[in-house]
This record gives C-alpha cells, sequence and structure tokens, in this order.
C-alpha cells in the first residue's frame, strides 16, 4: 500500500513552506475531458441500515437498485444479495460481529462521508484536471470516474479502478481508511488520502492506451529499458501520492533523492552490463523497483523526481511529448534539460546507453 507507507514517511517531516503541490498547471487549456466526482449515496444507505433508522426500507430499495453497490461487491467475488441479507438481519437486531462493529463506528463514518460530501469533490475536480494535465495529447481522452466508498471491500487496496461503460467507478473500502483501534480519525486527512490514492490510480488506468509498442517496448525481461519503464510510468503516478505540502519534493527530499539516484544508476549499470549473470540483473531490478518502503523504491523515487523536473525546467508540453515517445525519450529529455545544473544525473553507462537504438524484439 504505497500511499499509506508513503504517508507515514512524510508526515514525520514537518513542513516549512505553504502548501504548493506539484508543478502542473491545470489552468491551461487541456485536450481531455476528464472529471471526478464522488458519491457517497451507498454508504449512507449501509449505515441507515447498520443502525435500524426509519428510512431503512427505502435504503434497502436503493442499494439493491445501486450499480455501484452491485459491481463494487461483485468484483471482489462476493455476493451482493447476500451482504444486503446480512444488513436487512442487523437491521432487525440480529448480531453480526463484523456489521456490529462497523454501527459502532457509524459516527466516525458519518463524519467522514461528511467530509467526502462536502470536500471531496470539489478536490476531485482537481485531481481530475491534474490526471488530464499529463496525460499526452496524441489521443484524446474522455472519462467519467466516480469515486465510492463502501464496506466489505477489505481485499482491495487504497482504490480500485472498475471500468463500467462510459463510467470508470473508483472503489475504496472506508473502513480500510478509518480503521478501529487508532488514533482520532480526522475526515479531512482520510478526504486526501483517497484523492491521492485515486488520483495515481486514474492516471495509471487512463495512460494504460498510450503505454504500447514501439515506443514503449513490452517488459519481457529483467533489463534496462524494463526499468526504465517502470521508472518513466511510476513517475506521474507517484506525483499523485506525495501531499501537495510536500512539494517541491526536489528541495523537501534532496539527500533521500540522491541516495535513490545513487541505487537505480548501480542497478541501471547492472542491467547494461554484457557481463553480469542472469541472477544479478533479476537481484538489482527487483531491488531498484520493488523491495522495501517508499524511500528504497528506487524506481518510483527517482520516476517522480524526472517528473517534477521535467515539468518545471522543460515544460508541460515537452514533457508530455517525450511521454507519447516512450521511457527512452523522457530519460533523454533530463539529460538534457539537467546539463549543467545540480539536480542529480543519470549515470554514465545509462547517457551511453540513450545514445543507442534500443533492441529489438
Amino acid at each position: 500500500m504505497l500511499d499509506a507507507a508513503l504517508f507515514l514517511v512524510l508526515a514525520a517531516v514537518p513542513s516549512a513552506t505553504p502548501a504548493a503541490g506539484p508543478p502542473v498547471d491545470i489552468n491551461r487549456p487541456l485536450v481531455h475531458d476528464v472529471t471526478m466526482t464522488v458519491d457517497v449515496g451507498p454508504a449512507r444507505d449501509v449505515l441507515v441500515l447498520l443502525e435500524g433508522r426509519p428510512g431503512a426500507p427505502a435504503a434497502l430499495r436503493r442499494l439493491r437498485e445501486s450499480r455501484p453497490f452491485s459491481l463494487g461487491l461483485a468484483r471482489n467475488g462476493g455476493n451482493p444479495d447476500d451482504v444486503l441479507g446480512r444488513l436487512v438481519s442487523a437491521a432487525a437486531g440480529t448480531p453480526d460481529p463484523l456489521l456490529s462493529g462497523y454501527a459502532r463506528r457509524a459516527g466516525t463514518f458519518g463524519k467522514v462521508l461528511d467530509a467526502l460530501e462536502t470536500d471531496g469533490t470539489p478536490g476531485a475536480m482537481v485531481v481530475a484536471r491534474r490526471v488530464a494535465a499529463l496525460l499526452p495529447g496524441s489521443t484524446r481522452v474522455t472519462a467519467r470516474l466516480r469515486l465510492v466508498p463502501l464496506f466489505g471491500l477489505t481485499a482491495f487496496e487504497d482504490v480500485v479502478a472498475e471500468p463500467d461503460g462510459e463510467t470508470t467507478w473508483l472503489f475504496f473500502d472506508l473502513p480500510r481508511l478509518a480503521p478501529e483501534g487508532t488514533a482520532d480519525v480526522v475526515p479531512r486527512e482520510v478526504v486526501l488520502s483517497v484523492l491521492r490514492a485515486a488520483g495515481a490510480e486514474s492516471w495509471n488506468r487512463l495512460f494504460d492506451p498510450f503505454r504500447a509498442p514501439p515506443a514503449w517496448p513490452e517488459e519481457k525481461a529483467p533489463d534496462f529499458d524494463a526499468l526504465l519503464g517502470r521508472t518513466v510510468g511510476a513517475g506521474p503516478a507517484t506525483t499523485f501520492l506525495i501531499p501537495d505540502e510536500f512539494y517541491p519534493v526536489g528541495a523537501m527530499f534532496e539527500e533521500q533523492i540522491e541516495r535513490s539516484f545513487e541505487r537505480w544508476n548501480d542497478a541501471a549499470e547492472t542491467l547494461l552490463d554484457p557481463k553480469a549473470k542472469a541472477e544479478a540483473k533479476r537481484e538489482a531490478f527487483l531491488a531498484a523497483t520493488t523491495r522495501g518502503d517508499f524511500w528504497n523504491r528506487h524506481a518510483s523515487v527517482v520516476g517522480v523526481k524526472v517528473t517534477e523536473t521535467l515539468l518545471s525546467r522543460a515544460g508541460a508540453e515537452r514533457y508530455l511529448e517525450a511521454l507519447a515517445a516512450g521511457p527512452r525519450a523522457v530519460a533523454a529529455l533530463y539529460v538534457e534539460v539537467t546539463k549543467r545544473t545540480k539536480e542529480p544525473a543519470l549515470g554514465k553507462a545509462v547517457r551511453k546507453a540513450l545514445e543507442t537504438r534500443p533492441p529489438e524484439g
């Protein structure tokens, strides 16, 4: 759960500057039509049933007719009818350990839903424009994203996207983000956490059509191009996960970023070494992409720094053109704009590799 791990790391660092956010200009004319709204209706109806309120029959009827409720539960292998049956029994007073626990925390969940209703959609509109602003303009994207809190989705990550015709549902499990037994839940922080995760998931989902050969080679082995693809692809997604007040990340976390660039360059050098054994290459790839806490996921750290630097120094138009042209184009642009600067550098072996054609196949 990258957002949660990232939040724990960043929360320990006091903010020395006012909230700024990533260098994404959401006021410029956008090619894409992307909207994001929040729908708390199903979750509120669940609370009505859990607490046995007078509006329970109407709430049950709405849940039976709710597309996101049935789709969200069915996606996880659950049976919406079984869940509705348990909710009806709970409303009638039948003990249910899990649902009774939810009922005891109805007040907390209600406050989170209030915050989502008040602040969620305005914040989601900003996130949607950021997502649209970080998509290449070569193909116009139209997306209707709807963020829906539900109960009983504990196997999900922070946010899971489910395409459904013209709509993409973004489900998240409310109890998972406001767990029992922790410190007092701050509704606004839950909202911001959800919006960050929704932004990352939405960008990944909407960028997928652009991630196609030959510009974006298929990942077939733990080689240099696979590492570069993971890194460049992680950049915009990780940009959404970092709280606005921690930008510019290059200034706030200079030492950590420098360290990640060193580790990333070491991994890239191993992957580019024709004498390196397959096991050494596999270990180097895994160490740079999947292991440890956030600051040890060097591909994500390098990716977000590359994204931030290119948006600031090269501008959105050049960055998006390079993004559409593929990971090597993004890396080459980073090398170009960081010459004779104090920005962290891509290593000599990487720069040499960027001057040659990628392998065929």
